[in-house]
């Protein structure tokens, strides 16, 4: 019983330090030269993108994701990247790393740019 409180605890710190990560990253001067860098939305925005442009299901993407890697999802977030619109997943694997990988906003599957995940296997 003590293992399982133990592991919540884990699993919910780690969801706190993602959560609050976003907080702490502030863009660097001179951010206009460097490659292309996602710039995520507010719930609000995400929402009101989500309904115009008939974006997938963040959900159903973060859940599918999840059982291809055999992760615990933790969050979605819709972010631009370049002229696209993509899904940065975040997702906790059993041997305790978090991972995030970028799914198609329009397509729900892997982003090629996306390291970790092969978007050919099924």
């Amino acid at each position: 019983m003590r293992a399982a409180g133990a592991c919540w605890r884990r699993a919910l710190t780690v969801a706190a330090l993602v959560a609050t990560s976003a907080f702490l990253r502030a863009p660097a001067a001179g951010a206009e030269d460097a490659p292309a860098r996602l710039q995520c939305f507010t719930m609000a925005q995400a929402r009101s993108k989500m309904e115009a442009q008939k974006l997938a299901d963040p959900f159903r993407c973060m859940r599918d994701i999840a059982l291809r890697l055999q992760a615990e999802p933790l969050g979605a977030r819709l972010c631009q990247l370049g002229e696209g619109l993509i899904y940065e997943i975040s997702l906790l694997r059993r041997d305790g790393h978090i991972v995030k990988i970028l799914v198609d906003a329009f397509s729900g599957r892997p982003h090629s740019s996306s390291l970790g995940v092969d978007a050919t296997d099924n």
